[in-house]
């Protein structure tokens, strides 16, 4: 079976993509519960805050520069399409993921944890998303990486 070969440029649309679609998720089951139980809990609009922050940049911002570097410093032009992420990566999510619906299907987090944990979250996921969409937009994986430019002089 021969994988399909994307360009550089189009594993940054993917990702953007997926972590778009990812944060939307988390978002449609967090930010329910946030709107819901925020007026008795004037707390959990600004624990949402405090997750965001910290999800987007000590985690997801530097996820990806991580990815968009890990992709533009390959020497080929076409990828396979799942190089949008490293193998540790795709272990994570699928930690994440489970670990998320687990949680909240066997109903050992209350709601009001679930809601501002998810908020900050999936708002964090779905503008990292962004980021890379603007990435791809400025076609800045395309260009050549320094070391090859050294290499070819």
């Amino acid at each position: 079976m021969h994988a399909v070969h994307l360009p550089k440029n189009h594993l940054i649309l993917i990702a953007g993509l997926v972590w778009c679609a990812a944060g939307a998720m988390v978002c449609v089951i967090g930010l329910p519960l946030e709107f819901r139980l925020a007026p008795e809990n004037l707390v959990l609009f600004p624990l949402a805050v405090v997750i965001f922050l910290a999800f987007y940049f000590l985690v997801f911002s530097r996820l990806v520069r991580k990815h968009t570097g890990r992709i533009r410093e390959r020497t080929e032009d076409r990828l396979p399409f799942w190089l949008f992420f490293n193998a540790s990566s795709w272990a994570v999510m699928a930690v994440m993921m489970g670990g998320g619906m687990a949680l909240r299907l066997s109903h050992l987090m209350p709601d009001w944890m679930i809601a501002f944990f998810y908020s900050g979250l999936g708002v964090a996921l779905f503008l990292c998303g962004v980021r890379f969409l603007g990435v791809f937009a400025r076609k800045e994986v395309v260009a050549v990486a320094p070391e090859r430019i050294r290499a070819d002089t």
